[in-house]
């Protein structure tokens, strides 16, 4: 392989690498009309909530930080949304009411004991919950939304 050949090829793994892993890094929050994409920065320039908890999906203690749930929905305006759907990366996509999602003091967490969270670590962003502060929610009913690997929000009518 010729060295401006090896040079082009690195460039392409470069690229590929660079803004595969942006478009990655996003959150889309969308009412089927309009759609907001929020990226890392933004979204830790919004107050930051942090929960310390334990979870079935990580042994011990861990430390969360984010916005809260509520704070990311409001950065999108008043849409008069009855019902949320949480998808992640993967497809996996879960639908509940706006009343109950905003009661469970969830955070879209960022990082993961001060460390921004990869996708391997089932970031970027990841739906937390307070489960050892509100133990009421460590029950297989409420752990389904906590959406690893979060990457739109979809705000809609019931």
């Amino acid at each position: 392989m010729n060295d401006r050949l090896r040079s082009m090829l690195g460039l392409a793994i470069l690229l590929l690498i660079t803004f595969g892993s942006a478009s990655a890094q996003t959150l889309e929050i969308t009412d089927g009309k309009e759609t907001l994409v929020l990226d890392r920065p933004l979204l830790e320039s919004f107050p930051q909530s942090v929960i310390e908890t334990t979870s079935p999906y990580y042994d011990g203690t861990a430390e969360f930080s984010g916005p809260t749930l509520a704070r990311v929905i409001e950065h999108f305006g008043s849409t008069g949304a009855s019902a949320v759907t949480l998808v992640a990366l993967n497809g996996y996509k879960v639908s509940g009411s706006m009343k109950e999602l905003m009661s469970l003091d969830a955070i879209v967490s960022t990082r993961q004991n001060g460390e921004p969270m990869s996708i391997r670590q089932r970031g970027p962003y990841w739906i937390m919950l307070p489960l050892s502060e509100r133990p009421e929610l460590d029950s297989e009913d409420f752990h389904r939304y906590m959406v690893w690997q979060l990457n739109r929000i979809e705000l809609t009518q019931e």
